[in-house]
């Protein structure tokens, strides 16, 4: 995969596997390499991968920036700026995943660049609200050293494994343009900054088709490991949904007494969020994306669209509980019909790039044609459908995410 499909990396720094240490891949047994290591490139076959502790910690760092970027969509109403600033973050974690696939390390110096990466996530969550306005500074710059770190990294690989040279300095050239714009968006008017920004992180995620070709021959991605880091991921972004409705019935309980209604609401909403679960773990995680690169690109692509809808999705039901007696406001509405509309189409699309095992029991038309179906109505009704209740609202999202989640357990239990 190319640059945007990850570069950069945070490393491993040691695993656990069946309560013991194990070697990063590449480390033969006796092997002494010293604590400082050079990047080698992954090549081992169908070597089972589990994801290290350190990873986890890294991928914890993520909580606090969704949340940060989720409260902004609640007080601004600001999509644009929320879209935009979220798949920065997402390409960030994109790039330290993809690269600890191609170089993972049991090294000091894994920890080392980990913890600098950490850094500048803190920083995008300190200067993430509002972080294409006011706070801009703190957060441009805090991309760019992430993304600089991601650089130097690539750059060092490209040195000492000869194979991934180009590609390398491929990662760099479309860094280098994003750099110069968005050091150029320092001295311009809010709106054209907004617009040199924008072009940056498109330019950083169209990096690996444009250097697709310089990764030719690269040995395929884990079918494990990969995989799981976005499922983990995923169940953060998740996480964020279950936060926004607790919070909002926690706040509404020190405003005023709880009604019934409302906690009855807030249940609908945290089943919201169950359903999304239950869809994304039932028909993707639990299967490897098909090893081509465009095929590979696209999944990843997809996740980050997926992803967006579920922090959508979780601001418009926290934002439907403020008032449970009332209609509907119409932007709320949107959020959560068109958030949940957005994961279960995506999930739909991303079910046609995973491998096919002999025995999968979903259909390969009629599966995701499930998904989207409920998509399109759900998008109909944000668009045409007339003045709702929270909870009618919820109760349709909930039924939208029912038919596929029927459907899957009735072809797996009837297989299993």
């Amino acid at each position: 995969m190319g640059g945007g499909a990850g570069e950069g990396g945070a490393g491993e720094g040691g695993r656990v596997h069946n309560g013991r240490m194990t070697r990063a891949a590449g480390t033969k047994t006796g092997e002494r390499r010293g604590a400082w290591r050079t990047p080698q490139l992954r090549d081992d076959g169908d070597q089972r991968h589990p994801v290290g502790w350190l990873e986890l910690f890294f991928d914890l760092v993520f909580v606090v920036i969704v949340a940060v970027l989720a409260s902004g969509v609640d007080e601004t109403h600001d999509l644009v700026a929320f879209t935009v600033q979220f798949i920065a973050v997402f390409w960030i974690w994109n790039a330290f995943t993809y690269y600890t696939e191609r170089f993972e390390s049991d090294g000091i110096e894994t920890r080392v660049f980990t913890f600098i990466a950490i850094l500048s996530v803190a920083g995008l969550a300190i200067w993430g609200r509002d972080g294409l306005g006011s706070n801009y500074l703190g957060f441009a710059l805090s991309y760019l050293l992430a993304r600089s770190l991601n650089i130097a990294l690539w750059l060092r690989a490209g040195y000492h494994v000869p194979r991934f040279r180009r590609a390398a300095f491929g990662f760099f050239g479309g860094f280098l343009v994003s750099a110069v714009l968005i050091v150029v968006s320092f001295f311009v008017p809010h709106d054209v900054r907004l617009v040199l920004w924008t072009a940056a992180v498109l330019l950083e995620i169209a990096t690996p088709a444009i250097t697709a070709r310089f990764q030719a021959g690269l040995p395929p991605i884990t079918e494990d490991k990969f995989p799981e880091r976005f499922g983990l991921f995923t169940m953060i972004v998740l996480g964020e949904t279950v936060a926004e409705v607790i919070q909002s019935v926690a706040v509404a309980n020190t405003l005023e007494r709880l009604s019934g209604l409302t906690i009855a609401d807030a249940a609908l909403g945290l089943a919201i969020g169950f359903g999304m679960w239950w869809v994304y773990y039932d028909f993707v995680a639990r299967r490897p994306v098909r090893q081509r690169f465009g095929i590979v690109l696209a999944w990843v692509y997809l996740h980050m669209i997926m992803l967006i809808g579920i922090v959508l999705a979780g601001v418009g039901i926290a934002l439907g509980l403020h008032d449970t007696a009332a209609p509907m406001e119409p932007f709320d509405r949107s959020l959560l019909l068109g958030g949940v509309a957005l994961v279960l189409v995506t999930i739909a699309v991303i079910e046609t790039t995973l491998a096919r095992a002999p025995d999968e029991p979903t259909a390969p038309v009629l599966s995701p044609a499930l998904k989207a179906g409920a998509g399109v109505v759900l998008v109909l009704l944000a668009i045409l459908g007339p003045p709702l209740a929270p909870t009618a609202v919820l109760l349709i999202t909930i039924a939208a995410l029912a038919v596929p989640a029927v459907y899957g357990a009735v072809v797996w239990y009837r297989e299993h």
